[in-house]
């Protein structure tokens, strides 16, 4: 039995988390209710549990929500999720808990510092944005991806970004970056929260706030930034500018909405993981290119160059060797009336669509009926490709027929009428290669 005191949990907007972003463990509280997950669910998000308070972030404002765990009785229950329900704060976890129990919330330190570290950043970057010279509002924005073991490597998309109603110069960004790093690192500004009801909010902005959230019973954060900024937002925030620790400004922007423009942005732990990250990249590329860090781009154009120059040496070959194959092919047609054409090289995907395109061409009036088989495999990869030629729609639903019944890994379509049949083989192994050699070597 839950006391009546207890039935009313702490509201969003005034939540432990938001009043005490740095409470990462050891804060105890008491279930109010737990109730099965009507929505979308797995095995991690079966129960929406609520706590009388929570230092667990609710996602919302476009910061994502905290994860880590609810202790009691030795147990460590996983906290997935954390969604916002209006006023309330609700728990997504994977068993059942009973109302009343006391349990103790513990979330994931360095993703919470993480976010409050990207969160101040953007409303830092956007007060000095919005001020003069450039008097650029930030029109949207978006906390961006993060590095793992899976994504070792950041790309310019994965940035959190910013988006303006322009592209900015590259001397405005160098002028920004010095701005952004002189108030985190020489002349750091407080951060602090004032919080204000219903009978409160004054004039508060408001434009901001979801149409869901119930400001007359909630309560109006407005986070400020020394005197330079503030503005409603109900996320977590760090306590000083300091705390940031750096700010690294891409010089790639991306064009959006026509004239609007993505500035993209990381902060904080992320500018030292991307930078051990960028680091080990270049470092391998000194390895295979053996040179040092500023002949990269040298080594890079000439190795663009080589390729360029190999791919057209072997696009000639590859046609040159068309043309000789098609020869042989239309001689047998002409003399036989039918021929294939089987190999089991490097490059024949390549180099089938080319015998295929001489053969056609070659053919004319040379014959009035033929067929011709095309099939190659790439041994490595373990993938093929089929064509199926003809004056005569019956004959290519034939061998088409026959080769997909060798093959059964064989898909492809074409003319009912004649012409060409294409297919390709995905496993493409050794017992069906030599099927297939089979087949051709005995219907030939």
């Amino acid at each position: 039995m839950v006391s009546n005191l207890l039935t009313k949990p702490a509201t969003v907007g005034a939540l432990a988390c938001q009043r005490n972003s740095f409470m990462f463990n050891g804060f105890k509280t008491t279930v109010i209710s737990c109730e099965p997950n009507k929505g979308k669910q797995n095995d991690s998000t079966k129960f929406l549990v609520e706590l009388q308070d929570t230092i667990f972030f609710p996602e919302g404002g476009g910061q994502p929500s905290d994860t880590g765990f609810l202790i009691y009785s030795n147990d460590s229950i996983p906290v997935s999720y954390v969604s916002r329900v209006g006023l309330h704060a609700k728990h997504h976890v994977g068993q059942y808990i009973e109302p009343g129990t006391t349990v103790e919330a513990e979330i994931d330190q360095r993703k919470r510092i993480d976010y409050m570290q990207q969160h101040t950043g953007q409303h830092l970057l956007s007060a000095i944005l919005e001020s003069e010279p450039y008097e650029l509002g930030t029109l949207s924005w978006s906390m961006g991806g993060t590095l793992s073991s899976k994504k070792p490597t950041l790309e310019i998309n994965d940035y959190f970004y910013i988006e303006l109603p322009r592209k900015l110069t590259t001397q405005e960004i160098e002028e920004l970056s010095y701005k952004l790093n002189n108030l985190t690192s020489v002349n750091p500004l407080q951060i602090y929260v004032v919080e204000r009801r219903a009978d409160t909010h004054g004039n508060g902005k408001t434009s901001k706030i979801p149409v869901d959230y119930d400001l007359e019973k909630g309560i109006l954060r407005t986070v400020h930034i020394g005197s330079m900024d503030s503005n409603p937002c109900c996320g977590t925030h760090l306590q000083n500018t300091g705390q940031i620790g750096s700010i690294l400004l891409s010089p790639n922007q991306t064009n959006v909405r026509r004239l609007n423009s993505r500035l993209y942005f990381m902060c904080g732990n992320r500018v030292v993981n991307y930078g051990m990250a960028v680091n080990r990249l270049i470092g391998s590329t000194k390895n295979v290119l053996s040179c040092s860090e500023s002949e990269i781009p040298e080594k890079v154009e000439r190795q663009r160059d080589l390729i360029q120059k190999s791919s057209k040496r072997e696009q000639f070959w590859i046609k040159e060797l068309a043309s000789y194959e098609s020869n042989i092919l239309l001689n047998n047609v002409k003399e036989n009336g039918k021929t294939f054409l089987l190999r089991d090289e490097y490059g024949v995907l390549e180099l089938l669509p080319q015998v295929f395109k001489e053969f056609t061409n070659k053919l004319g009036d040379a014959t009035d009926e033929y067929l011709l088989v095309l099939c190659g495999r790439e041994k490595s990869s373990e993938t093929g490709s089929v064509l199926v030629v003809s004056e005569s729609g019956d004959k290519i639903s034939s061998i088409a027929s026959s080769l997909s019944s060798v093959v059964p890994t064989l898909r492809g379509g074409g003319s009912k009428k004649g012409g060409k049949w294409q297919g390709k083989i995905v496993k493409f192994t050794e017992g069906y290669w030599n099927s297939v050699k089979r087949y051709l070597e005995t219907e030939f």
